[in-house]
């Protein structure tokens, strides 16, 4: 429910915004929570600010109007509401809901809004009435704080009951803007006084969500909030524009919610989506090219360039066209740098994306091929029955598909990059002839090892839910099921980066290891295919063998599974002399006849390459 009791008319100069197209907004809610959104400050430390800060602007019950007018109920705009929330934002504002995620049938929360709702003026009118004869300000806003402790009252109800958890939190919202706007969402748990320091709270869940023109849904999946919403302590929940500037919105739902089960989609089974292939004509830009070489991109497609590259998924071409000439207008509409081994012919689009998959070393079930042809798409999809086919008419739907969001690190934002790297690095390979020790060699690899610490959460995440080939044990986590292990001192968790003359690889791979009497036993490591055969492993395994210790290890035991899409890193394993074991299976290697000096790569700590970044 939305803060509507605290609108002010007269501040709404524009009451006639609609949609200028229209828009399936979710029905299929089967449970939902009852959050109260409010207006709030992002620097706030109310009441005392009130009088400080140059800021304030009184709204009916003294708080602070951060918002331009309030929270407008416009019916114009359809939600399972029946309405949607119109806000306009001013320097420093936010919405913010005391957090719970206590499930009530949709129809059940519904009403009770309506209910609160039509409450909200009598309580409205006995705060102004005690606050007279008090002359105590805090109860002009009694109804601000009431609905403050239901809120909490409702998260220890549900956390004392262990009842069912949210599978989803759901954003809907309309941009009426012409211009994408960038939000952030945050939870995180509230201020516990001085019960726990903040290394024992869990680590606050923060996403950026960029909002389209137009209507645009977001769905943020319980692993991904787990850790706060059931740590058992009250948090908050906040969306805040980027920056400092303004921003129009009309909020249609922003609550944890249980949808209809034919409308799940099992996420944890599909991959993420690492490339999207793009056709040209009539596609990525209006027209053919042949017949019109003026042709102009199509709506959105720069901002889903845009907001892809920013995620770290791999842009790419398909295209039956003229390669000089399609090139050609690619410079021209300064897209040229956006695409990886563009594949710009009159072969199959099969074919080429088949060629682009090799080129980069990841699995086609990753990829994405956007085309204007159901002919086209029918092709790839028979021949390539793991790529995902979409109808050029439906890329607005990708801003909000889950498959699709990639990651917001900056081994994210740089991946492209990365990629564009290694492009120049394979052609000078080429003038090494077979002396490929010698090129690597040549490239002064360095390899920095570092213990986890909270900065890497991002980065390790994406890597333990997205490594396949040099996946060790072949094991995925959620991010729910891998913030134990981090937090678990037994073990130590290493983070790896690399460079060498070329460039940054960035965070590569991640390993957790225990000790255990003269044997060191890696648990599980996953190292990104980007440095795939630069031997990687080996100096790691050097570095792990050679550290200081109480004792000296015996033998180096690996946690390795075949899973079939692991052999790149069963291979490195027999390469190093590792033999299976019985009877807790794995690959174990004595280190008294092996060692894994590798003097072409030097290895230091992480923490030299982020003074030299």
């Amino acid at each position: 429910m939305f803060e509507f009791d605290k609108y002010e008319k007269q501040l709404h100069e524009d009451r006639e915004l609609a949609p200028r197209s229209s828009y399936e907004a979710v029905r299929d809610i089967e449970q939902m929570s009852l959050l109260m959104w409010g207006e709030h400050c992002v620097e706030c430390a109310a009441p005392s600010c009130f009088a400080s800060c140059d800021l304030y602007q009184s709204r009916p019950d003294t708080r602070c109007r951060r918002l331009t007018y309030g929270m407008y109920r416009n019916p114009r705009f359809p939600s399972a509401r029946g309405y949607g929330a119109e806000v306009s934002f001013k320097k420093w504002g936010k919405i913010e809901a005391r957090g719970n995620t206590l499930l009530l049938p949709s129809g059940v929360a519904l009403w009770t809004e309506r209910m609160v709702d039509l409450s909200a003026p009598l309580i409205n009118i006995v705060g102004a009435f005690v606050q007279r004869v008090t002359r105590d300000s805090r109860w002009s806003y009694l109804e601000h704080t009431l609905l403050e402790r239901l809120g909490r009252w409702l998260h220890r109800r549900n956390d004392s009951n262990s009842r069912q958890q949210p599978n989803l939190f759901l954003l809907e919202v309309y941009n009426p803007m012409n211009v994408p706007v960038r939000m952030q969402l945050g939870m995180s748990v509230a201020s516990p006084g001085g019960k726990f320091s903040s290394a024992q709270l869990p680590l606050p869940f923060r996403a950026s969500v960029t909002l389209p023109p137009g209507y645009s849904r977001h769905e943020f999946q319980r692993e991904q909030f787990s850790r706060i919403t059931e740590c058992g302590l009250p948090f908050d929940i906040a969306i805040i524009p980027d920056g400092e500037g303004t921003a129009r919105l009309v909020f249609l739902t922003a609550d944890f919610v249980v949808r209809a089960e034919a409308a799940r989609i099992d996420i944890s089974s599909q991959p993420k989506i690492k490339c999207v292939v793009w056709d040209l004509d009539n596609t990525l830009w209006d027209g053919i090219l042949l017949e019109n070489e003026g042709v102009g991109l199509r709506p959105k497609v720069l901002e889903l360039l845009r907001f892809f590259d920013e995620r770290g998924i791999l842009l790419s071409i398909a295209s039956k066209n003229d390669e000089s000439s399609a090139w050609r207008r690619l410079e021209e509409l300064g897209m040229a740098d956006y695409f990886l081994y563009p594949q710009i012919n009159w072969l199959p689009k099969s074919e080429n994306i088949k060629a682009i998959a090799e080129q980069l070393n990841i699995g086609l079930d990753t990829f994405a091929f956007i085309d204007d042809n159901p002919f086209e798409l029918e092709e790839v999809s028979r021949a390539l029955k793991g790529v995902t086919c979409v109808n050029a008419e439906k890329i607005a739907d990708l801003f909000s598909n889950p498959r699709y969001q990639g990651s917001t690190n900056e081994d994210a934002r740089k991946r492209s990059q990365f990629y564009r790297e290694e492009f120049v690095r394979r052609k000078s390979a080429t003038q090494f002839g077979s002396d490929y020790l010698g090129f690597l060699a040549a490239c002064e690899i360095k390899l920095f090892v570092d213990l986890y610490t909270d900065d890497d959460l991002e980065r390790v995440s994406e890597l333990v839910q997205r490594t396949n080939q040099l996946n060790f044990s072949g094991r995925k986590y959620q991010r729910s099921e891998i913030l134990p292990i981090l937090a678990n001192q037994e073990v130590e968790k290493y983070v790896l980066r690399c460079s060498d003359n070329y460039g940054s690889y960035g965070a590569v791979g991640f390993c957790i290891v225990r000790i255990e009497e003269k044997e060191i036993r890696i648990e599980d490591f996953m190292l990104s295919c980007r440095v795939q055969g630069r031997f990687i492993e080996q100096a790691f395994f050097n570095y792990l063998v050679n550290r200081p210790r109480e004792q000296k290890p015996q033998s180096l035991w690996v946690n390795f599974r075949p899973t079939g899409r692991n052999i790149p890193a069963q291979q490195v394993l027999e390469s190093l002399n590792f033999v299976s074991c019985s009877p807790d299976n794995g690959l174990r290697v004595d280190l008294n006849t092996q060692s894994f000096k590798c003097d072409f790569i030097s290895v230091s700590s992480a923490a030299v390459m982020r003074d030299q970044i």
